[in-house]
């Protein structure tokens, strides 16, 4: 299998896995030393993005919109459609480099103004 789809495929799996609440299968596809930068947190390994993602307490899912992949790197723009304890539908962009099928490193970009107050 190409770079191209593998990295597509790694992505494509970890947002399924997002959706369905299933954390464990969600870091099957991301690598030990997985990076996230985020604007509202940043981590350096899967266990600290996951402990980061349950404190929002927040019920959510992830609509992709689109998927650009090349090589090594993808990117996702999609909607984050929080929707309990509030709802709410926020734009994103998050940008994955993806090596050996696993994902190394996520930047997640947002406007944090629109981001629901509990």
């Amino acid at each position: 299998m190409n770079h191209t789809k593998q990295s597509q495929l790694a992505v494509e799996g970890f947002f399924a896995a997002i959706n369905k609440g299933d954390f464990t299968e969600a870091k099957s596809f991301m690598a030990d030393n997985h990076k996230y930068i985020g604007p509202m947190f940043s981590t350096n390994n899967p266990e600290e993005y996951f402990e980061k993602l349950m404190a929002f307490e927040m019920e959510f899912a992830v609509e992709t919109q689109d998927l650009i992949v090349s090589e090594d790197a993808v990117t996702h723009l999609s909607l984050l459609k929080v929707v309990n304890p509030v709802q709410a539908e926020i734009p994103c962009c998050e940008v994955f480099n993806v090596e050996n099928g696993k994902i190394t490193q996520q930047r997640f970009y947002f406007d944090t103004r629109l981001f629901p107050e509990i």
